[in-house]
């Protein structure tokens, strides 16, 4: 339930979800004949939405994140003792295949592939659950790095958490039974800042891997001032992780 809720939310403070109840607002004003009032939150509503779905503004707020953790080539990334590769790229199974369908994150277990295959650590950690009576996402990864020439000997697992801290606690616990403490943290750019300060709180030396930057070179044109659903999405994320980092630093400082 707890879980739900940490989920649920959130949802009224990313666009979408504050642009909806502005809109419900509205329309309770309209019903008690205050039409001025609900003309000005129809308007911001519009801006609101229109904002933030451009792939500028989306840009903007993402390139903020990620500009903390510049990419850094695979050969320059120093030795440890594992790569932590935290899970947020699957959709769910394939009917009929058994196969997890990939997200856009995919470049995480890309990356991770690529730092063990260069010899950056001899062990990987895969982490990510999933809702009761669904394969875990490190179970579908640990299927996807099999493919990749990945040694099973040289994968663990933790299949329980549901989020970043959980996938910071629970990785933690296996961590410290084997007594490792220095690890690569392999992670997309945007939500690195997070992610690494969930796993610096435990007491982890970390070095952060980032991979799958959102904000890319390429020419600006008018059309960056229109609305786009992906940017929304883009927008969307940025906020969550800003909201995220907000949380911890009250909970842990």
């Amino acid at each position: 339930m707890l879980y739900l809720l940490s989920k649920l939310a959130p949802l009224v403070v990313y666009p979408l979800g504050f642009s909806i109840l502005l809109l419900l607002i509205a329309l309770l004003l309209l019903w008690r004949d205050r039409v001025k009032a609900a003309r000005v939150l129809v308007a911001v509503v519009v801006v609101l939405l229109w904002v933030c779905s451009t792939p500028r503004f989306s840009d903007w707020i993402a390139g903020a994140l990620e500009s903390e953790f510049p990419p850094v080539p695979v050969a320059a990334v120093p030795p440890a003792d594992i790569v932590v590769l935290l899970g947020g790229m699957t959709h769910g199974i394939v009917p009929t295949t058994g196969r997890a369908d990939l997200s856009g994150e995919v470049d995480r277990l890309l990356h991770a592939a690529a730092l063990y295959k260069a010899g950056k650590a001899p062990l990987l950690l895969l982490t990510g659950g999933n809702a009761q009576g669904y394969e875990p996402e490190a179970v579908s990864m640990q299927k996807l790095l099999l493919d990749l020439g990945i040694p099973e000997q040289a994968m663990l697992l933790e299949s329980l958490s549901r989020n970043t801290r959980q996938n910071a606690e629970y990785s933690a616990q296996i961590l410290k039974q084997r007594g490792i403490e220095r690890i690569i943290l392999v992670t997309s750019a945007y939500h690195m800042g997070r992610a690494r300060f969930e796993f610096l709180r435990l007491g982890l030396e970390v070095y952060p891997a980032a991979t799958d930057y959102q904000v890319l070179e390429s020419p600006q044109t008018l059309l960056d001032w229109l609305p786009q659903a992906s940017a929304l999405h883009g927008t969307t994320k940025a906020i969550k992780e800003y909201l995220g980092r907000a949380v911890g630093y009250v909970l842990y400082r």
